[in-house]
Protein backbone atom coordinates (compact mmCIF):
# COMPACT_ATOMS: atom_id res chain seq x y z
CA UNK A 1 0.00 0.00 0.00
CA UNK A 2 1.04 3.60 -0.44
CA UNK A 3 2.05 6.32 1.99
CA UNK A 4 0.13 9.31 3.39
CA UNK A 5 -1.19 11.75 0.73
CA UNK A 6 -0.50 9.30 -2.10
CA UNK A 7 -3.31 9.07 -4.61
CA UNK A 8 -4.38 5.69 -5.94
CA UNK A 9 -7.14 4.70 -8.34
CA UNK A 10 -9.15 1.53 -7.90
CA UNK A 11 -12.69 0.24 -8.28
CA UNK A 12 -14.65 1.09 -5.14
CA UNK A 13 -18.00 -0.20 -3.98
CA UNK A 14 -18.27 2.63 -1.45
CA UNK A 15 -19.78 5.11 -3.91
CA UNK A 16 -23.15 5.94 -2.38
CA UNK A 17 -26.12 5.34 -4.67
CA UNK A 18 -24.02 4.00 -7.56
CA UNK A 19 -22.56 0.67 -8.60
CA UNK A 20 -18.85 0.03 -7.98
CA UNK A 21 -16.67 2.15 -10.23
CA UNK A 22 -13.07 3.39 -10.54
CA UNK A 23 -12.36 6.22 -8.09
CA UNK A 24 -9.33 8.24 -7.07
CA UNK A 25 -8.52 7.91 -3.36
CA UNK A 26 -6.19 9.92 -1.13
CA UNK A 27 -4.42 7.70 1.38
CA UNK A 28 -4.80 9.30 4.81
CA UNK A 29 -3.81 6.50 7.21
CA UNK A 30 -2.75 3.25 5.61
CA UNK A 31 -2.89 1.33 8.91
CA UNK A 32 -6.55 2.27 9.44
CA UNK A 33 -7.47 1.96 5.75
CA UNK A 34 -8.52 5.63 6.02
CA UNK A 35 -8.98 7.45 2.71
CA UNK A 36 -10.85 10.30 1.04
CA UNK A 37 -12.46 10.21 -2.42
CA UNK A 38 -11.55 12.66 -5.14
CA UNK A 39 -14.62 13.70 -7.14
CA UNK A 40 -15.29 15.70 -10.27
CA UNK A 41 -18.31 17.32 -8.58
CA UNK A 42 -18.20 19.73 -5.62
CA UNK A 43 -20.39 17.82 -3.19
CA UNK A 44 -21.20 19.44 0.16
CA UNK A 45 -18.07 20.01 2.22
CA UNK A 46 -15.68 19.38 -0.69
CA UNK A 47 -12.32 21.11 -1.11
CA UNK A 48 -11.33 22.19 -4.60
CA UNK A 49 -7.89 21.15 -5.85
CA UNK A 50 -6.01 21.93 -9.03
CA UNK A 51 -2.74 20.82 -10.64
CA UNK A 52 -0.75 22.80 -8.06
CA UNK A 53 -2.29 20.63 -5.35
CA UNK A 54 -2.13 17.38 -7.34
CA UNK A 55 0.46 17.74 -10.12
CA UNK A 56 -0.52 14.47 -11.84
CA UNK A 57 -4.24 15.29 -11.81
CA UNK A 58 -5.77 14.17 -15.14
CA UNK A 59 -8.52 16.82 -15.02
CA UNK A 60 -8.36 20.62 -14.79
CA UNK A 61 -10.03 20.65 -11.39
CA UNK A 62 -11.24 18.13 -8.87
CA UNK A 63 -12.67 18.10 -5.38
CA UNK A 64 -11.57 16.23 -2.26
CA UNK A 65 -14.69 14.79 -0.70
CA UNK A 66 -14.61 16.06 2.87
CA UNK A 67 -18.08 15.05 4.02
CA UNK A 68 -17.12 11.53 5.14
CA UNK A 69 -13.90 9.59 5.50
CA UNK A 70 -13.74 6.13 3.94
CA UNK A 71 -12.45 3.11 5.80
CA UNK A 72 -11.32 0.00 3.96
CA UNK A 73 -10.30 -3.24 5.64
CA UNK A 74 -7.26 -5.24 4.61
CA UNK A 75 -9.60 -7.90 3.22
CA UNK A 76 -11.35 -5.31 1.03
CA UNK A 77 -8.06 -4.06 -0.43
CA UNK A 78 -5.70 -7.03 -0.56
CA UNK A 79 -6.68 -8.29 -4.03
CA UNK A 80 -7.68 -4.93 -5.53
CA UNK A 81 -5.53 -3.62 -8.36
CA UNK A 82 -4.46 -0.13 -7.30
CA UNK A 83 -2.94 2.31 -9.79
CA UNK A 84 -0.60 4.96 -8.29
CA UNK A 85 -1.56 8.46 -9.48
CA UNK A 86 0.86 10.82 -7.73
CA UNK A 87 0.39 12.62 -4.44
CA UNK A 88 -0.90 15.83 -2.94
CA UNK A 89 1.56 18.72 -2.72
CA UNK A 90 2.66 19.95 0.69
CA UNK A 91 0.67 23.16 0.24
CA UNK A 92 -2.42 21.13 -0.62
CA UNK A 93 -1.95 19.04 2.53
CA UNK A 94 -1.80 22.24 4.62
CA UNK A 95 -5.01 23.44 2.93
CA UNK A 96 -6.66 20.06 3.45
CA UNK A 97 -5.84 20.14 7.16
CA UNK A 98 -7.45 23.56 7.56
CA UNK A 99 -10.46 22.57 5.46
CA UNK A 100 -11.09 19.39 7.45
CA UNK A 101 -10.49 21.09 10.80
CA UNK A 102 -13.19 23.66 9.97
CA UNK A 103 -15.65 21.21 8.41
CA UNK A 104 -19.31 21.67 9.26
CA UNK A 105 -20.40 18.38 7.67
CA UNK A 106 -17.81 15.75 8.61
CA UNK A 107 -18.21 13.67 11.77
CA UNK A 108 -15.86 14.69 14.57
CA UNK A 109 -14.29 11.21 14.74
CA UNK A 110 -13.35 11.48 11.03
CA UNK A 111 -11.98 15.00 11.56
CA UNK A 112 -9.87 13.81 14.49
CA UNK A 113 -8.49 10.82 12.58
CA UNK A 114 -7.57 12.91 9.52
CA UNK A 115 -5.95 15.68 11.56
CA UNK A 116 -3.94 13.12 13.55
CA UNK A 117 -2.69 11.48 10.34
CA UNK A 118 -1.74 14.84 8.80
CA UNK A 119 0.03 15.99 11.96
CA UNK A 120 1.91 12.68 12.22
CA UNK A 121 3.02 12.92 8.58
CA UNK A 122 4.37 16.42 9.14
CA UNK A 123 6.63 15.16 11.93
CA UNK A 124 8.33 12.64 9.63
CA UNK A 125 11.78 13.85 8.63
CA UNK A 126 12.24 13.84 4.88
CA UNK A 127 15.66 13.07 3.37
CA UNK A 128 16.82 13.44 -0.22
CA UNK A 129 18.89 10.88 -2.15
CA UNK A 130 22.10 12.18 -0.49
CA UNK A 131 20.65 11.66 3.00
CA UNK A 132 20.23 15.39 3.65
CA UNK A 133 17.20 16.61 5.59
CA UNK A 134 14.77 18.50 3.35
CA UNK A 135 12.02 20.93 4.27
Amino acid sequence: MAHFATIVKFVSGKVIGQPAKPKYHIIIDVNQGLMLFINSNPYEGAMEIDKNGWPKMPMNESFVSCNKALRYTYAELKDVKKTPCGALSRDCIVNLRSHVENSLVMEQSDIDAILAAIDCSRRVVMRNSRGEITK
